[in-house]
């Protein structure tokens, strides 16, 4: 062993060829300890390192003589011999403090030898290599332990391709000849003889297997990993495990060794030749290996040769567990496998087996355990060990820890936090801790993938979604483009499920998290209460506790967003790191919540939470941490709790709101007050006002005070609000003549006079002129409050303005003339909405149709779910038909009506005749005729306008009553119509007229068992007669389904075709195709084929035709009126039985009574 003095004190047992001053250069995974005056020392020119001593720069060299001052130089023709053989890459970069460090460009560098260089002969440099070309380069006596059996000492010889044991010193000098000779050289000193630097890379032969090679030597390229196993015992331990990749064995074994100098030697050494023999090697890894691998990942769906990386990686016992004893830790075993990165997912692979055709592994179950690479929480790497551990977790799950050894530990570390920034682009933060060398973390080569829409959204969300097992085809969205702050993200409702997962809602967060694609973002109807009050305990991982420009906001601004719930986290971190994202919209988010604290609740109650939104996102308002400036809380109960978060927020005026919706959130008449009061503070930047249907009511004295002070105020909604009683305006006409509104929302709030006066002259006003929609339904409006409006809108008559009036569900009737008086004159708006109007009075409702008529105004027209006292009257259905006929400037109308159990709204049969006049309308582009009972009568009808109509594109017509017949030719008649874009599928009626089908036959069954007495005495009379009785079979249950199943087959085949068709016509519209291409093509001609399609009574006939067999039972009596002239059944002899022939009967005088049934008549 090698001493701490420079005498020696004893038989020396171990040699290293090269001492451990130089070996801290081998690797640039660490960071160079050298001091100045040391790094002057190494330097030399042509010739070997000169080589310090464990103990320091005076001790003994190995192979120099005693006095350590200084040493002879190499010869001449041996350093050109050196120079000849040195191989193109050295060990210089394998690993730390490895015998095997070479300084190849000082070598090349001069001439000139330093004073202390080491004198090795040629003699000496023979002997360092064994006689079949093996290169000795380490050896000594070591205590090791394989497996779980005893502890014994062993000499191990390194070489350059094996680390062999020998039982004792004697056997390896039987191998190894030069270790005698070393150990006579220098038997009185400390240190083992070694050849020179040079030497070592002379006449290799790294493939070669000597006479040694046998079950006790170990292949350096089969080794995986070597590192250091603590235990707190009075040695050191190393471990090294080889694979066998021919035969998917393993094995290691353990050096124990008492110096701690000479167990790091034995380490480094190790680790630093295994390293280079693993760089040498032709194939990384056998093709059937790397086949085996890749079935598994794409089983998984996690293969893409672009990424995808393997490596040989040990998975390290755990660690030692209080109480267990040194033995019984060193019997716990290291397991060797595969760690695969693939594109979302980290893989730990079992060994495959198998089987002795190297071609094909045998098909075995393999152990497989995946980590998504995005829930990677720590990762360590040993700087000076084999060893990284590696941490994955879950949400609300505790961290999972994976103890790892690699000579590859590095560019494992690499591979996966470039694999991370792949999948998270966006990111400027990471969600992992990290210990280790800092050229990990270098991303200034990272492959960051190809450039994709929405900054990468869909990759970092897959990612998420398989790292926490959830489905990515369940999550739906869309992306907005049309609307204020486009580009818009919204999450719609699952594909799969009724609602989002915890899991699902944490990988959408998380992966909009950074993104600058999206200026709004929209999660309205989604219901997030399972992130409300959810507090994850295990970690802190995905918590955002510094701003995106790296403030934390803790230590600056008092946010503590430690310890509250995800949802809390999830909404404060979306706000904090997305700077360029405007507008959050959480309307009816939280459906189940119940704020649980009043203002008089006592102090003593519990604190209710709070919704969590207000409380996560407000603050980041008021401390300029955010640009959201809209938010929309619609829908969400606010409490006590709210309001508390809600005041500040909205009395700080950096906080700069443009809107805070707060519609539906069931504010009384304190959190009216409240809200109100503190918005004033946002009088500068406020564009919208929405607190509809809140049951707290206004106070007339202060509202128009409050509202006058808003100077940008674009859109108001007051719906259904409620206020104190008083003769003053809702607005005053002042205060409305000073904003430009945009929307004006005030349906289900009733309009006295003073308000209606104030409207209108704000609408006759210029200032109104930016107005693109007044929505006053439900208001108690008449038809000539209706008529004010519409004339003091109009600025220029018979010029359209370009504006959306709602006035459904008002007392129209009442001054119905001056409505219809407004509309003949052409003073309306371009889009009319009035639904839900009663007419007592069918000529009422005629005298609008035929003001329509002479319009040329309006565009759009509603006048859905109109009322009438019966069935529409021959007149109005002609004036229905001369609208069709004569109105130019209709392009979309709707004439649904309405079906429910208290009443119905409908045109009856003679909107049929009505519809003809849509064949010489050529501005209509869409129509609207719902719930209005066409049947098989009104499909004709609308088959025969879209054959003679080019102009219409959509055509809504669900819920009429339309049979697989009328769907059929609806089907037909758009095979020869090329502009008609949208035409339902008809599925309820399809489901309509399975119920019917059923409904029917169920009846029959039913009439069937009320006549079953009679018949049957019928029946026995006349087969007394000799008449036979031909009775229909009522049909059994497989024949119901059947017959179900043919007719939804039929609609399934015209739903196809349809489809077709409309793709046909949307690749005409878009120039991809023209319409000769279907006319003059034979096999695309056969699209516009019309097929046939026969009713329900059809299509159960037919299935009765091919009925399922029955079971019938026998009559006794049969065999005697059947005719027939012997039995069947002859007697035990074989003879015959003769039987009588049937008598005659006439049975003319029957006929007329059994009219029921279909019989014959058999006179023999």
């Amino acid at each position: 062993m090698v001493s701490s003095s420079g005498g020696s004190n004893g038989s020396q047992t171990s040699s290293n060829r090269f001492s451990r001053a130089k070996l801290s250069s081998l690797t640039p995974l660490i960071t160079k300890q050298k001091d100045d005056a040391k790094s002057e020392r190494k330097r030399f020119s042509h010739s070997p390192a000169r080589q310090s001593s464990p103990m320091g720069r005076d001790s003994q060299l190995d192979g120099s003589p005693a006095s350590g001052s200084g040493g002879t130089q190499i010869s001449s023709s041996t350093r050109q011999r050196l120079h000849r053989y040195r191989p193109g890459s050295t060990f210089g970069s394998l690993g730390r403090k490895s015998i095997l460090s070479v300084d190849e460009a000082s070598v090349a560098s001069s001439d000139a030898f330093e004073k202390e260089s080491i004198d090795i002969s040629s003699e000496d440099m023979a002997f360092a290599f064994h006689k079949d070309g093996q290169q000795l380069l380490y050896h000594g006596q070591v205590q090791t332990t394989i497996g779980l059996f005893r502890k014994k000492k062993e000499y191990l010889a390194l070489t350059d391709t094996h680390l062999i044991r020998f039982k004792s010193l004697s056997r390896a000098l039987e191998a190894f000849p030069t270790i005698s000779r070393a150990n006579r050289r220098y038997s009185g000193t400390r240190h083992s003889s070694t050849a020179s630097i040079g030497s070592l890379h002379e006449i290799q032969s790294l493939n070669s297997r000597s006479s040694t090679d046998g079950d006790n030597g170990i292949l350096l390229n089969q080794i995986v990993a070597a590192y250091r196993v603590e235990g707190g015992r009075p040695y050191f331990i190393t471990e090294v495990v080889y694979l066998d990749e021919a035969t998917s064995s393993v094995g290691s074994i353990q050096l124990m060794v008492q110096d701690p100098r000479e167990a790091d030697l034995w380490h480094t050494s190790i680790r630093a030749a295994a390293q280079k023999s693993k760089l040498m090697a032709e194939e990384p890894f056998p093709p059937r290996t790397i086949s085996y691998i890749r079935r598994l990942l794409e089983a998984s769906q996690d293969y893409d040769e672009n990424y995808f990386k393997i490596y040989r990686v040990v998975r390290r016992p755990a660690n030692k567990a209080p109480g267990k004893s040194s033995e019984d830790f060193s019997k716990l075993n290291s397991t060797a496998c595969y760690l695969v990165i693939g594109i979302n997912l980290l893989h730990l692979i079992s060994l495959p087996d198998f089987l002795e055709s190297p071609s094909r592994p045998m098909n075995v179950k393999a152990s497989k355990s995946s980590y998504g690479l995005v829930s990677l929480v720590t990762m360590e790497i040993n700087n000076s060990d084999d060893t990284l551990e590696l941490g994955f977790r879950l949400p609300l799950e505790k961290a999972v820890t994976i103890s790892l050894a690699a000579f590859q530990g590095v560019d494992i570390g690499r591979d996966i936090f470039r694999s991370i920034l792949y999948l998270k682009p966006q990111w400027l933060d990471y969600t992992f801790l990290y210990s280790g060398p800092k050229e990990v973390l270098d991303d200034s080569d990272a492959d960051f993938g190809p450039t994709e829409d929405n900054g990468a959204f869909d990759r970092t969300l897959i990612a998420y979604c398989l790292a926490y097992g959830c489905n990515p085809s369940n999550v739906r969205y869309t992306i907005g483009y049309e609307v204020e702050d486009s580009p818009e993200f919204q999450l719609l409702p699952p594909s799969d499920s009724r609602r989002y997962s915890t899991h699902e809602l944490l990988a959408i967060f998380r992966a909009l998290r950074y993104n600058e694609s999206f200026q709004s973002m929209s999660f309205a109807g989604i219901d997030l209460d399972c992130l409300h009050g959810t507090v994850d305990e295990y970690g802190k991982d995905h918590i955002a506790l510094k701003s995106r420009s790296g403030i934390p906001i803790k230590k600056y601004f008092d946010i503590v967003p430690d310890g509250r719930s995800l949802l809390y986290q999830e909404v404060q971190a979306l706000a904090l790191k997305t700077y360029k994202t405007r507008r959050m919209n959480f309307g009816d988010t939280l459906p189940r919540r119940r704020p649980r604290d009043t203002y008089e609740e006592d102090e003593g109650a519990p604190k209710d939470p709070g919704c969590e939104i207000a409380a996560g996102i407000l603050p980041l308002c008021s401390a300029q941490l955010t640009n959201v400036d809209w938010i929309v809380f619609s829908g969400i109960e606010l409490g006590e709790t709210d309001l508390e978060e809600i005041a500040p927020a909205l009395h700080d005026r950096r906080s700069r709101f443009r809107s805070f919706e707060v519609a539906r959130c069931g504010l009384t008449d304190r959190g009216l007050q409240v809200f109100l009061n503190n918005l004033e503070k946002q009088n500068a930047t406020l564009e919208c006002i929405n607190i509809a249907d809140n049951p707290g009511r206004l106070n007339l004295a202060d509202f128009p005070i409050t509202m006058s002070r808003f100077s940008q105020i674009r859109k108001i909604d007051l719906s259904r609000v409620t206020s104190t009683s008083g003769d003053e305006p809702l607005i005053a006409a002042e205060v409305m003549l000073a904003w430009k509104l945009q929307e004006l929302v005030l349906t289900g709030v009733p309009i006295n006079e003073q308000t209606l006066d104030a409207i209108s002259t704000y609408l006759h006003s210029d200032m109104s002129s930016s107005l693109r929609l007044l929505q006053m339904d439900q208001c108690n409006l008449t038809g000539s409050q209706v008529a004010i409006l519409m004339r003091t809108m109009c600025h220029v008559p018979g010029e359209a303005r370009d504006m959306q009036l709602h006035i459904s569900a008002n007392r129209l009737e009442k001054g119905n003339s001056d409505i219809a008086s407004a509309i003949k004159d052409c003073l309306t708006p371009s889009h009319v909405t009035m639904r839900m109007v009663e007419y007592q009075s069918e000529s009422h409702f005629r005298q609008l149709l035929e003001a329509l008529r002479e319009n040329t105004t309006i565009k759009c027209l509603d006048i859905s779910k109109a009322s009438l006292p019966y069935d529409a009257g021959e007149d109005t259905c002609i004036a229905l038909q001369r609208v069709f006929e004569e109105n130019t400037t209709l392009e979309e109308l709707d004439i649904s009506g309405e079906y429910a159990h208290l009443e119905i709204a409908r045109f009856g049969i003679g909107l049929n005749y009505a519809l003809t006049g849509l064949k010489k309308n050529r501005s209509l582009k869409v129509l609207k005729l719902e719930y209005q009972n066409l049947g098989l009568e009104g499909a004709n009808t609308l088959s025969s306008v879209l054959e003679g109509n080019d102009t219409i594109t959509h055509i809504y017509c669900e819920h009429n009553n339309i049979n697989l017949q009328g769907f059929t030719v609806l089907v037909n008649a758009l095979a020869n119509n090329f502009t008609v874009l949208s035409l339902p599928l008809m599925q309820d009626d399809q489901s309509e007229a399975v119920k019917r089908m059923r409904q029917i036959i169920s009846e029959a069954h039913s009439a069937a068992k009320g006549e079953s007495g009679a018949k049957h005495a019928v029946r026995k009379t006349l087969t007394t007669l000799g008449v036979h009785i031909k009775e229909n079979p009522l049909p059994t249950a497989q024949d119901i389904d059947q017959a179900i199943q043919i007719l939804n087959s039929k609609w399934s085949k015209q739903n196809e075709r349809l489809l077709e068709l409309l793709q046909r016509n949307l690749n005409i519209a878009q120039g991809l195709e023209t319409r000769s291409m279907y006319e003059d093509n034979a096999e695309m001609s056969k699209l516009m084929r019309p097929t046939t399609a026969g009713s329900d009574s059809i299509i159960m006939d037919a299935v009765m035709r091919n009925t399922t067999p029955r079971f019938e039972r026998v009559s006794h009596t049969d065999g005697y009126f059947d005719g027939r002239s012997v039995d069947d059944n002859p007697r035990a002899d074989g003879s015959p039985v003769a039987k009588p022939h049937k008598r005659e009967r006439s049975v003319s005088e029957l006929t007329a009574k059994l009219g029921v049934f279909d019989f014959e008549v058999s006179d023999d």
